[in-house]
């Protein structure tokens, strides 16, 4: 498994987080499942459920000229946040 590093932008703040997965999809489902939505400023709560299953559905997209790093782009409501992974190390450390 691999550590892969979270950043999420949205309503003009920055949010990250790890998680430990076999490649990049995984760790998006992985995020997603354990994502506290609560934490995030202005996120809208009752449309949560859904925008983090439509996450799901999609595939991080390789960053060109880039090794190890994808992004997505995704509608929260009216506004839109990006999620960019990278695969950053073999392992967390314990």
């Amino acid at each position: 498994m691999s550590v892969y590093t979270l950043i999420l932008e949205y309503d003009g703040a920055t949010y990250m987080s790890q998680v430990e997965a076999n490649n990049e999809k995984s760790a998006l489902n992985i995020w997603s499942d354990e994502l506290d939505v609560c934490a995030i400023d202005g996120f809208p709560l009752v449309d949560a459920e859904q925008v983090l299953a439509g996450l799901e559905q999609q595939a991080p997209t390789p960053v060109q000229k880039l090794t190890n790093v994808w992004n997505l782009s995704f509608a929260v409501g009216h506004d839109v946040a990006v999620l960019h992974l990278i695969k950053t190390e073999l392992q967390l450390d314990s």
